[in-house]
């Protein structure tokens, strides 16, 4: 999922939140962070791999304020965090998608490990 617009820095971009399968099938969903606008053409921000540790902390939704547009998943623009229907757009229940949300913590660590 991509958030936007998004400005860190005085640079252009987006958030990206992406669902995190675990170990156990259940999946949560991470944000990544920012990505500026040419690392989201160029596809830079994606990378292969079979296990991923994040740490981070778990966020809430957020309360959207009269000048928010709407959601509109379905083309794909997210505007504003709400968590159960970010859940429910990448699978809801019946696909062990849980209503979490984790922010990746900047700076933190990320550790990948590959599997033969």
């Amino acid at each position: 999922m991509v958030f936007a617009p998004r400005v860190r820095e005085g640079v252009h971009g987006v958030h990206i939140v992406m669902p995190l399968v675990r170990e156990k099938g259940s999946t949560v969903l991470v944000d990544r962070g920012f990505v500026s606008k040419e690392q989201l053409e160029s596809g830079a921000y994606l990378k292969d791999c079979d296990e991923v540790e994040v740490i981070g902390l778990l966020k809430m939704s957020q309360k959207r304020n009269a000048f928010t547009p709407d959601n509109e998943p379905m083309d794909g623009k997210w505007y504003w965090t709400d968590i159960e229907a970010m859940s429910e757009f990448a699978g809801g229940e019946r696909a062990g998608v849980q209503p979490v949300l984790v922010e990746q913590i900047f700076g933190a660590l990320l550790f990948f490990h590959s599997h033969p």
